[in-house]
This record gives C-alpha cells, structure tokens and sequence, in this order.
C-alpha cells in the first residue's frame, strides 16, 4: 500500500511541475509601429539566437508615457510562459533608444531612435540586433568584447550598421547554454536526412561471341 501511494505522489508532481524548456520570450509593439516589421524582427531574432519568440498582442501606450512605464505595463500582460517581454515603441526621440531591466523581466526599444537616418532594411536590422542584444541583457549575460560580435559596446546608433549582426560562436554557446538552464524553449532545428547510398551501377552484359 504504502509502494502504491508513493507511486501516486509522484504521478501528481510530475503533472503538476511544468515541462521543462517551456517558457519563451515575447514582442510586442507599442504605438504605431508596423505589425509586418515586428514579425519580421521576431523571425530574424528567432533564427539567430535558436530561442522562440512569440508575438504578443500590442500594448496600449499615452502620448508622453516614458519608456519605462510602457515596459511595465507591457510586463503585466506577460503570460505564464513568458520569460521576459521585448517591446518595439513608437516613443519621442527625446526618450532613450531603450531601456532593459531584467529584474522586471521587459526590455523595450524605441524606434524612433533606431530609424534616424535608416531605410526600411537598415531599421528592421538595427532593431533585430538591439533585440538580441537586450535577449542576452534579460538573461544576465554580460557584454562581448569581441569586434566581430552583436554584444560588443558602442556608442552611437549608426555604429550598429558596420557592427555583427549575430553573436560571436562563443557568445552562441553561452547564450544556448544560459536560455537552457532558464528554462526556454529552443528551435528544434530539422533533422539532417541520412545521405542516400549510390544506386550500384547495373552489371555489364557479357559481349556477344564473334561470329564464325
């Protein structure tokens, strides 16, 4: 009896702790921001970290409203899975080009900051590379001081477009390995297809005998 009820209370733990590698990070926007933008963004920040990223519904956002206060309201619509929250703002370019605080697990992003001096390409960039740069933020990792990395400091936004646009092998690694032990779901990456063997080439016929 006694094998029977701990055999239970496991059963009822496993189903109530949650899965492992299921929490993801979300982006939202804020403001008037282009929705096609946005997803684009969250594809390109998905296919260089190999962490998912969902998109989240806007959030709401007043004229004036600092960049902080829309980071919290934007933490506040944070799903039970969420690791941590990424806004794109349409904010006055007097606001700062972004603010990260992990501990309030959000980071948001103003796009009127990044798309001074940038077309349509060079903005979705620059945004993808903050993005991935305040993923590493949110996860307590620290700078890179490598030139050919995505976390390497700079000091002005136009620096961005002669910078990476990815993390550095070591800063992937790191990166992998961080957003693992916090629990996030990674993308399964596809199953490489074992290579066919060569078909065996036909046997030759035996040439016919000369005649007489």
């Amino acid at each position: 009896m006694k094998k029977i009820i701990l055999m239970l209370l496991g059963l009822s733990a496993a189903t109530l702790s949650p899965a492992a590698e299921d929490r993801v990070f979300a982006l939202a926007t804020a403001g008037e921001v282009d929705p096609a933008l946005a997803e684009r963004v969250r594809v390109r920040m998905e296919e260089s970290s190999g962490a998912v990223v969902r998109m989240a519904p806007p959030v709401a956002m007043e004229p004036g409203q600092t960049l902080e206060a829309i980071g919290r309201a934007a933490a506040k619509t944070r799903a039970a899975t969420d690791f941590g929250i990424i806004v794109l703002a349409r904010s006055e370019p007097s606001q700062p080009q972004g603010v990260c605080l992990p501990h309030e697990h959000f980071a948001i992003l103003n796009i009127s900051r990044l798309e001074a001096g940038a077309d349509a390409a060079r903005l979705e960039r620059r945004a993808m590379q903050e993005g991935l740069r305040v993923m590493t933020m949110l996860l307590d990792m620290a700078p890179c001081p490598f030139p050919l990395c995505v976390l390497v400091g700079y000091e002005k936004t136009g620096d961005l477009d002669q910078m990476s646009g990815s993390y550095c092998p070591p800063c992937l690694e790191r990166f992998e390995r961080v957003a693992r032990d916090a629990g996030l779901r990674m993308v399964e990456k596809p199953i490489p297809e074992p290579a066919s063997e060569p078909e065996a080439a036909p046997a030759a016929e035996p040439a016919p005998a000369p005649a007489e």
